[in-house]
């Protein structure tokens, strides 16, 4: 099936992946108290969780602000972020955030996501952006994996701040397949 055939209930699929993903983000920054949020600490995690959780949030809204652009074909552009914001230091917030977006993500139009857009994004410091042709859908399946990711590198971070994480909190979906396997 190409990428201009894809039904809308298959691209729901990477709405709801990543709302999914996004609960899991919440009940990750739940688990915690306000200092594990913010702090540092893990060798070789020179970020604290809230970092991460910023950055999985500035995807998401490049996500939604691209899918919602109204030009003729939209851009979704996920290298233009924001340090150093609110949700890097207010737990509360985050989780708020969090909330917000899962939500948002969960009311996107299916068939809307079987759309062109173009993303921008840098592939080299050393070079501008670049343009690159995708779908919705398809930009949706990507920031749930990213965010999958994320989340598998806070929970180890968690677990060292002395949080309990769950077993299989950041771990992909074809990892979990094989581990029903096996």
């Amino acid at each position: 099936m190409g990428v201009r055939e894809q039904s809308s209930s298959e691209a729901a699929r990477s709405s709801t992946a990543l709302a999914s993903a996004l609960g899991k983000l919440h009940g990750l920054i739940q688990r915690l108290s306000d200092d594990q949020y913010t702090r540092a600490g893990m060798k070789g995690f020179s970020s604290p969780i809230a970092s991460h959780v910023r950055h999985c949030v500035d995807h998401v809204d490049a996500l939604l602000l691209g899918l919602q652009d109204g030009e003729p074909v939209r851009e979704i552009r996920y290298d233009r972020r924001e340090r150093g914001t609110r949700i890097e230091a207010d737990r509360g917030y985050a989780l708020e955030t969090c909330s917000n977006r899962r939500e948002q993500v969960l009311a996107l139009d299916p068939s809307a996501l079987a759309d062109p857009v173009r993303v921008l994004a840098m592939v080299s410091p050393e070079h501008p952006e670049q343009l690159f042709d995708s779908t919705g859908a398809r930009e949706t399946l990507y920031v749930f994996h990213h965010t999958v990711h994320h989340l598998a590198l806070m929970a180890a971070h968690a677990e060292y701040l002395g949080a309990s994480m769950e077993h299989d909190l950041g771990r992909a979906p074809a990892t979990l397949a094989a581990d029903q396997d096996s």
